[in-house]
């Protein structure tokens, strides 16, 4: 689900959605909005409540276009901690609505809403594991998701144990510049 663009595309056109180039905004909408829907979509298990995040999403980007600071990732990163946060709008929004109907929900579970926030975090790491590309996001996928030990990693991949620590490093320090990003963007 990964878009292969070169970085420097990535960040110009960060830059010029910064300064308010409309074409900029459409050109985003045009790369990854299907990125958006997909994720949307696998949250919400709705296309309709995912076009309507998607559309969210990319006004939402129009609006606060000033506290993007273009880099070689920024943008991606950027944009899915919008998502995250109108995925979660959603889900709320959701909730509220159930309560309302429902007078008899006082058997609601009590952890809904940490249910929820997992279920988002675990689709953007999915997302975020996806932009790492291979062979690091499959070493990843297999140490903390199928809790496998490097060595069983190594063995089954046939590739070398310090191989794939270095991927595991590299990865993890990625993912955490990737989520520490979205962070700082919507804390």
């Amino acid at each position: 689900m990964t878009v292969n663009i070169p970085s420097s595309t990535v960040a110009s056109l960060a830059a010029r959605l910064v300064d308010g180039d409309e074409a900029a905004l459409h050109e985003m909408f045009t790369r990854w909005s299907r990125l958006v829907h997909t994720i949307a979509r696998s949250a919400l298990g709705s296309n309709a409540d995912a076009d309507d995040v998607t559309q969210q999403v990319f006004i939402a980007a129009w609006k606060s276009r000033h506290t993007l600071k273009p880099s070689e990732e920024a943008l991606p990163a950027w944009l899915l901690g919008i998502c995250k946060f109108k995925i979660a709008d959603a889900l709320r929004s959701r909730s509220r609505s159930a309560r309302l109907e429902d007078s008899a929900a006082a058997d609601r579970p009590t952890d809904y809403v940490t249910h929820t926030d997992d279920v988002l975090d675990q689709v953007v790491v999915k997302d975020a594991l996806e932009t790492l590309g291979d062979p690091r996001a499959k070493i990843l996928r297999m140490v903390f998701l199928e809790d496998k030990t490097h060595e069983v990693v190594s063995r089954e991949l046939e590739i070398p144990l310090g191989t794939v620590k270095s991927h595991v490093r590299r990865g993890l320090e990625k993912l955490r510049n990737i989520f520490e990003e979205v962070d700082s963007l919507h804390a």
